[in-house]
């Protein structure tokens, strides 16, 4: 029988919002609720944190996270790949296809229980085949081929041929959506490189809970901090 895997990796060095994964985040350190969605979602054997911080590891450890050790410092750079600390992880401590299922969450709230189940459920019924992630949906006016990319003081369109054939009728254009790798099920193999996990993408597509935006909010800058506060007690 699978194990069935949590795993939330958390710097300390966090450089938007300076001790961002413990700060208090509604009268409660930012990990206690990511801890509390993932616990509550009942799926799970057990629940890892992968930290550099020893501060961050005392806190994880006291709100319920398994902290079996510090990550090494190269793992927990700025410009460090969180794939390669899935990696390290993994080997570490003998995760792999064979014996779990395994879910990466990151520190944040807006990652309920019931997304958390709804993403395992869509895993599940893939038979475990197909990454599962949660996806919003874009606004047609902020569709790819309507991004430009800057050269000297002149705009240029990054896909110059779907912008030549593209449509000017919203009504004409598909609907195309954004993952949210905040929630992500996969195999180990698969979260093993950054690699490996868009290969898979590439070849099988991934299944996918659609969120409405106004239902989740990225906390990376400080001007974020208060905007999901307000958003996340109307819940």
């Amino acid at each position: 029988m699978k194990k069935i895997i949590a795993l939330v990796c958390c710097r300390g060095d966090s450089k938007g919002i300076p001790n961002k994964n413990i700060k208090f985040f509604c009268g409660k350190p930012l990990l206690f609720w990511t801890y509390k969605n993932i616990n509550k979602s009942g799926l799970f054997d057990r629940i890892f944190l992968s930290t550099d911080s020893k501060k961050i590891f005392k806190i994880g450890k006291k709100i319920g996270f398994e902290v079996p050790e510090l990550r090494p410092k190269y793992l927990a750079k700025s410009n460090s790949d969180v794939f390669e600390t899935h990696s390290y992880f993994f080997k570490k401590f003998n995760i792999n296809n064979t014996n779990s299922l395994v879910c990466i969450i990151n520190n944040n709230p807006f990652i309920s229980h019931q997304l958390i189940k709804k993403t395992f459920i869509k895993y599940a019924n893939s038979n475990y085949k197909k990454i599962s992630m949660c996806a919003i949906k874009i606004d047609k006016d902020q569709i790819f081929f309507r991004q430009f990319f800057r050269k000297k003081n002149t705009l240029h369109p990054i896909f110059p041929k779907d912008l030549i054939s593209s449509k000017v009728n919203r009504q004409q254009i598909e609907e195309f959506y954004f993952n949210i790798g905040d929630l992500r099920w996969a195999s180990p193999s698969s979260l093993r490189s950054y690699k490996s996990f868009n290969k898979s993408i590439c070849k099988k597509g991934f299944v996918y809970v659609e969120i409405k935006e106004e239902k989740y909010n990225d906390i990376n800058l400080p001007e974020d901090w208060s905007k999901a506060e307000k958003k996340f007690l109307k819940q």
